[in-house]
């Protein structure tokens, strides 16, 4: 059912953070006639249709709802799915992300209530930020790139006042924080950090949540909920020894980034005692691994930078003979892939062609070619 003109307005004007005033103000109308729209007892005059689409960033069809779509979660799996393809292309990674945010954009366009998807444009403005701050994607074009930003601030706002899930709002606040970042906005990211969950708190959902199922219906009942949660554990060791890595093998001696690589791979390999998060395990493992290449590189140590690669390649193979998806195995093959490449592309510019020429560089793209 289409809607009408008025519930689009009320929805956009929500979607991009403007009250009924300052729409109001950008048209040259009273807030008076927005609140009449909006409620169905008027409509814009005809002149004021490409404003108020050139404002909400979409077509006039969208505007006045005659644009049909599927939405809901039917909306959004279909979504998620061609994000997919279009981030397996050929293009640079940038092009892709650049590519998969003017998509999701559109398609929240047709379902501006779709706070997954509107957060997927959130998350791939992340991803290009990072882009236009250390390559100067876009400089040729700072229009487009401002105005991207800037929608990823409206609609990160929208999420905020009126998404209802928890984790989709952390999750938006997170990848703005990585825009705000990049783009030098130091305040408005620190104020976003703030209002994110912290370690400091041991007052987690996870940990009085055991204890609500054991009581009201028995250990059986919380044992699954407990493993659960060791899963959530890896995730955020993961990614958090992850990150911090990353730091080390950038910004501090090699030897001492050595050390504590090999420090956090000792816990994240403690995991592998839960046969069923081997995959994942060894997921975060090539992730942080990728930047051990790095550093043995730049203390002249090339064949041990150079056997990295080769690990990284296995991880792969195993990943993938633990896989009971068929299908997932390409996705494997890429995602291995990708971590090789970052592995290379991570030494020091006038080290990277030694480790390339190196026998075991060519063992390790060819352990990825076989995988399946």
């Amino acid at each position: 059912m289409n809607t009408t003109i008025g519930e689009n307005i009320k929805t956009m004007r929500r979607k991009c953070g403007f009250t009924q005033e300052e729409l109001a103000l950008r048209l040259g109308v009273t807030p008076q006639a927005i609140s009449k729209w909006e409620n169905g007892g008027g409509t814009p005059d005809i002149s004021q249709l490409i404003p108020l689409s050139q404002i909400f960033g979409i077509t006039t069809d969208s505007l006045l709802g005659v644009v049909s779509a599927t939405y809901g979660s039917a909306h959004t799996e279909a979504a998620l799915g061609h994000e997919k393809l279009l981030m397996s292309t050929s293009a640079t990674a940038a092009e892709k992300h650049l590519a998969a945010y003017t998509y999701f954009r559109a398609e929240s366009e047709k379902e501006p209530t779709n706070y997954v998807i509107m957060r997927k444009c959130i998350n791939h403005g992340a991803s290009l930020s990072r882009y236009t701050d250390f390559n100067n994607f876009l400089s040729d074009k700072p229009e487009l790139r401002d105005e991207l930003f800037a929608d990823c601030e409206r609609k990160n706002l929208c999420i905020s006042r009126y998404c209802e899930d928890r984790i989709n709002v952390e999750k938006s606040d997170y990848a703005m924080i990585w825009i705000y970042i990049h783009t030098k906005e130091w305040d408005k990211a620190k104020k976003l950090i703030d209002r994110l969950p912290s370690l400091e708190s041991n007052n987690l959902k996870e940990s009085i949540m055991t204890q609500y199922l054991r009581f009201q219906f028995g250990f059986d009942k919380a044992r699954d909920y407990i493993i659960g949660n060791v899963e959530k554990l890896l995730n955020v060791t993961g990614k958090e020894f992850f990150y911090s890595f990353e730091d080390f093998a950038w910004f501090t001696d090699s030897n001492e980034a050595l050390e504590y690589g090999a420090k956090v791979l000792t816990i994240i390999d403690a995991y592998k005692a839960f046969d069923h998060l081997v995959p994942a395990v060894l997921k975060y493992e090539n992730l942080i691994r990728s930047f051990l290449p790095r550093c043995y590189a730049a203390i002249g140590e090339l064949d041990k930078a150079a056997n990295e690669l080769i690990t990284i390649a296995n991880n792969g193979v195993a990943i993938a003979a633990a896989s009971d998806n068929p299908g997932s195995i390409e996705e494997i093959k890429a995602d291995t892939l990708k971590d090789l490449n970052n592995a290379v592309t991570t030494v020091d510019k006038s080290l990277r062609d030694k480790v390339m020429a190196h026998s075991d560089y060519k063992k390790a793209v060819q352990i990825i070619e076989n995988i399946g």
